[in-house]
């Protein structure tokens, strides 16, 4: 697969403050690449970085494998500030006037109206838009330039469900077209919804990269309780397919080793005489295994 994107022990310091410390991450094309982390954690100055808002102290990196020129800058559309039209103007003629700043000969404005949503309020003044309305008209802006990579700073920040969900589902629309979509965030449901791929940051420094799903690999577990719970606990110790018990909340959570079964270990409870109230599968998340990230690497 072609390289979109690499960065190479990437730092960035203001005066004693390290922002970023020694990032390195790789990007394929079609990937929905996810920068999580918590405030501070040196997503926004990454980005700022890659598309030449800011200079980084020292590290380097490589836009579709052949450097960080203009030329290849106009590949990419970029979204890093709230939306900013001209208020008195309605959505068309805003992302009209847009195309013209940027003397885009071709730019099919209605094909963009169509694929980020906004035509049932295209004609409407920009300021009377909603939030979430202004987000859609930007990601249209976005698009006008027939972008390879699009880059997003927290693109739901400030909205509400109902605008979140709708930003996702264009989200994944645009990835469905063959862009590669680059965005940090710091909410965790929404980037296990959207993202394939992932890296995890913590004060500048990478703490996981690779698929959304090998990260939850393993994180799987079964909830299990009964009347009986220190029987319990004695009888699951003897379960030579058991990866890790956790006790939480009068209930005790179990992950499994690969290769064995939630039936397995249900057949062998009540063998050996426990009398189960309460077994169920639960789906791992991606908010548990980026706490289990952070917390194994506090300073």
């Amino acid at each position: 697969m072609q390289k979109i994107l690499t960065t190479e022990n990437l730092s960035k310091n203001y005066g004693i403050l390290k922002a970023l410390d020694k990032l390195s991450l790789n990007v394929t094309k079609g990937d929905v690449f996810g920068i999580l982390g918590p405030n501070g954690s040196g997503k926004t100055t990454t980005l700022g970085i890659l598309l030449g808002v800011t200079n980084a102290t020292s590290g380097s990196y490589s836009w579709f494998e052949k450097g960080k020129n203009d030329h290849l800058r106009k590949k990419i559309g970029a979204l890093l500030d709230k939306p900013n039209f001209y208020p008195h103007l309605n959505g068309f003629q805003n992302l009209a006037l847009i195309a013209d700043i940027k003397d885009l000969k071709s730019p099919k404005i209605h094909e963009k109206i169509e694929i980020s949503g906004v035509s049932k309020f295209v004609n409407r003044k920009f300021g009377t838009y909603s939030t979430g309305m202004k987000q859609r008209l930007a990601l249209a802006a976005t698009l006008l330039g027939e972008p390879e990579v699009l880059v997003l700073d927290e693109p739901t920040n400030g909205l509400d469900p109902e605008g979140i969900a709708d930003v996702r589902e264009l989200i994944l629309k645009i990835a469905n077209q063959g862009i590669t979509v680059i965005m940090s965030s710091h909410l965790l449901d929404e980037v296990q919804k959207v993202c394939t791929h992932v890296a995890v940051l913590k004060s500048g420094k990478k703490l996981y990269e690779g698929q959304v799903q090998s990260l939850l690999a393993g994180s799987d577990g079964i909830e299990i309780a009964s009347d009986n719970m220190a029987q319990l606990e004695k009888v699951l110790s003897g379960f030579i397919g058991i990866e890790q018990i956790e006790k939480k909340q009068g209930t005790f959570k179990v992950r499994l080793k690969d290769g064995f079964k939630a039936s397995e270990l249900s057949s062998f409870l009540i063998t050996n005489g426990i009398d189960i109230t309460h077994f169920s599968h639960q789906k791992g998340s991606l908010e548990q295994e980026f706490l289990h990230l952070l917390s194994e690497n506090r300073a």
